[in-house]
């Protein structure tokens, strides 16, 4: 990997955008910001009665950044502070949103498969679905529904209120080293108002060709086994029907239907000390990773039935997913909220929400062996919840409960012990029922300077988390497994500051979170070598409790974790044609080792420290662009480790870094969109990493200078088959990010 520099234009842009992003132009941007429908709380809600960090990414700010690339999760890397950095793959894996994961909805409905997560959310919808994007900071009682560090809704575009309108778009992308490597892309929309009738229907199409990096050598299309962005076939659609009954009540209904696939046409390669290649010698056999999701909604709103608003939304959502290990996670849910305002209160100017949330999520998991390991598992969750708001002229002040209740359902099952330690491998597990519930708040106040507002919040969440632990659990039946399979709660404080001006708008806001028995992957790649070589030779024994991490159960510990930090976003418009802004972010975390203490996290979770930059500019009525930084921060590492082989050392020892803990390097990559509107439609002209740059994403270094790499047991025909595993392991997500690429469109309305 290329050492990180810094080019004389980017030092510029850097220096005189202050590294920080939004990507539009800020006098535009000005009024979307004072009310707008959440859509993840059922009323419209002005921003400014918000107590915490709020971003609406732009349907403009949308287009910016699909100039660049099809990826959601790229878009919000780029756009939102605390976001991780863009890992290039279909999965958004080690992705984390200040520490944690985001609670992902689309048009409200929740999309989130938080019982066995397999980070393909942001996969479930295609950028050119998408209006409006609502980033909700720490958690409500109006949408609770997990431990999640905050709300990300991806809103869908309406009909047009023209009769009959349409939208046709074709894209062409490829890399600037390889001319055949061309991936295309369609889009047909088509919607209108018919009296009181309204309707919409969408279909977006996409192959995507082979990727390239900065030295012209071929990316892996699946560089980490979980899905990537090349080789990938992409159908999509929409349809949405609307009926107003009355001018006071109306009924909608939602279908959409996604499924992205990757094509393989070779595997990869890995080499030692560099990085994963694609390996021409081997063509791919096999399944290939796909992601396919698909969801209905039914909503119904009335704004005055019996001295109330009403909205009643009801949805059934699947999702369907595999890795190329042809692992298969499978989850359904179907959903039912109703929520109320009452007109008339005591004192007029308060707002007062309740209802009730009600969902079913059933989830299964069919190992690479067809066996099925996490089988049938049903979650019911019934909350009722309420949130108050007093309105006291410049302050507002915001109280909200909300009662959690999880039953879990488990049917006898077989635990497979996928990794670790597996003392009920093979055998059967009874089946069993495990019940969680608690009442969460959140307590929050906005006050009006004139000049600004000061906004401070403290909300609760509290959710069950991931299934995995089942695979390899440690008692007979699941109904003594409740003690490790404890939900996770978070306690969040924000406080901030946030203006909106005529020419500048600014959010400053700094975070801090308390989690108990917080769930994370961690490395137990030790305890699988140590278990390997106690199958080989009997005398081989190891103690669990001197492993890595002795508390992980197939992976996934439950501690408790602190996470903090700082975020900054901004918006000047200079003139009316020239508008800069950026954000950057700043993050710690610490987590509750068993034997070791308090312990820094790696990036694994938090995201390094981060900051874009953009500058909008019009050249005139009809051109205009933008150019956009992207800087990623370095990491030391956290302390290396000797690993002794086996346990008592006879074979010797070597050292390095545990999985995911390794030093990254930061860099800087800087895009470039051009736009040109016409009369016969608008031409588009989007280049990503427009120097060049070879790097690779943090994810991807993380594990690169793992200790695993250096293992060397003796010689033998079975410890050299281990010893290649782990080799190979330890350098699997090791893979160069994209060169130069660009994105050529035209679109028009007719």
């Amino acid at each position: 990997m290329s050492k990180f520099k810094l080019s004389r234009l980017q030092c510029a842009l850097i220096s005189s955008f202050c590294l920080s992003t939004f990507a539009v132009n800020a006098a535009d941007n000005s009024t979307e910001m004072e009310v707008i429908k959440v859509t993840a709380k059922p009323f419209e809600t002005p921003v400014s009665s918000l107590p915490g960090a709020v971003q609406i990414i732009s349907e403009d700010e949308i287009l910016s950044q699909a100039a660049f690339s099809a990826d959601v999760s790229a878009l919000l890397s780029n756009l939102v502070p605390s976001y991780g950095p863009d890992t290039q793959m279909m999965s958004s894996t080690y992705q984390g949103f200040r520490g944690r994961k985001a609670i992902v909805m689309i048009d409200g409905i929740v999309v989130s498969n938080s019982l066995r997560d397999t980070s393909r959310v942001l996969s479930s919808i295609s950028i050119e679905d998408l209006a409006r994007i609502e980033v909700i900071h720490g958690a409500s009682a109006v949408y609770g529904n997990g431990e999640s560090a905050g709300v990300v809704n991806l809103i869908t575009h309406s009909a047009s209120s023209e009769s009959l309108e349409f939208w046709s778009q074709v894209k062409m992308d490829g890399s600037v080293h390889n001319g055949d490597a061309l991936g295309y892309h369609a889009s047909q929309r088509v919607s209108g108002t018919q009296g009181q009738f309204s309707y919409l229907a969408q279909l977006n199409w996409r192959d995507s060709g082979t990727l390239f990096d900065g030295n012209g050598k071929q990316v892996p299309s699946d560089p980490a086994g979980r899905g990537g962005q090349g080789e990938l076939k992409d159908l999509d659609g929409l349809v949405k029907f609307g009926y107003e009954i009355s001018p006071d009540s109306s009924l909608a209904l939602n279908l959409h239907s996604r499924k992205i696939e990757n094509q393989l046409s070779f595997g990869r390669k890995t080499i030692f000390g560099d990085v994963v290649v694609v390996d021409m010698t081997k063509p791919f056999t096999g399944e290939a990773p796909y992601s396919e999701n698909s969801y209905g909604q039914i909503v119904y709103d009335n704004q005055d039935i019996m001295g109330h608003m009403l909205s009643l939304d009801l949805s059934a959502s699947k999702s369907e997913n595999t890795q190329a290990n042809k692992v298969l996670t499978l989850s359904e849910k179907q959903a039912l909220r109703i929520a109320l305002q009452p007109l008339s209160l005591p004192r007029e100017q308060d707002t007062f929400t309740y209802g009730i949330d009600y969902q079913v999520d059933k989830t299964k998991q069919i190992s690479s062996k067809g066996i099925c390991e996490i089988c049938n598992v049903e979650q019911t969750n019934i909350a009722p919840f309420a949130e108050y708001e007093f309105d006291l002229g410049d302050l507002m002040v915001q109280f909200g409960a909300r009662y959690e209740n999880f039953d879990l359902d488990v049917p006898a099952y077989t635990a497979t012990g996928a990794y670790g330690y597996t003392p009920f491998a093979g055998q059967t597990i009874g089946a069993g029922e495990l019940s969680y519930s608690k009442t969460v708040f959140n307590l929050g106040a906005v006050y009006d300077l004139g000049v600004g507002e000061i906004y401070a919040g403290f909300s609760q969440g509290y959710g069950l988390g991931d299934l995995r632990r089942l695979r390899s659990i440690t008692v007979a039946n699941v109904n003594e497994f409740e003690t490790e399979m404890m939900p996770t709660q978070a306690d969040n404080f924000d406080l901030g500051y946030r203006g909106n001006f005529d020419d500048l708008s600014f959010d400053l806001s700094f975070y801090y979170t308390q989690a108990e028995r917080a769930q994370s992957y961690v490395d137990i790649l030790d305890q699988v070598i140590y278990a390997s070589l106690f199958q080989i030779d009997k005398r081989l024994q190891y103690d669990l409790s001197k492993t890595l991490n002795p508390d992980a159960i197939d992976a996934l510990v439950s501690r408790d974790e602190k996470t903090y930090g700082v975020e900054f976003t901004y918006q000047y418009a200079l003139t009316d044609m020239l508008g800069v802004g950026g954000t950057f972010s700043y993050n710690q975390g610490e987590y509750k080792h068993p034997t070791k203490g308090w312990q820094d996290m790696n990036y694994s979770r938090i995201s390094p420290f981060k900051a874009t930059a953009f500058m909008s500019f019009e050249l005139n009525e009809d051109m205009g662009g933008l150019v956009q930084v992207n800087y990623v921060g370095s990491h030391d590492g956290n302390e290396q480790m000797t690993l002794a082989l086996p346990q008592n050392g006879m074979w010797g020892s070597f050292e390095g870094y545990s999985y995911y803990n390794s030093p990254t390097e930061s860099y800087a990559t800087v895009d470039l969109s051009l736009y040109y509107n016409t009369d016969v439609g608008n031409f588009t002209l989007g280049i990503k990493n427009l120097f060049d740059n070879v790097y690779q994403p943090t994810y991807a270094q993380m594990g690169s200078g793992s200790l695993y790499g250096n293992i060397d047991l003796p010689n033998n025909p079975m410890l050299d088959q281990v010893e290649g595993l782990v080799r190979d392991y330890a350098y699997q997500d090791s893979y160069n990010a994209q060169g130069t690429t660009f994105i050529l469109g035209y679109s028009i309305t007719y």
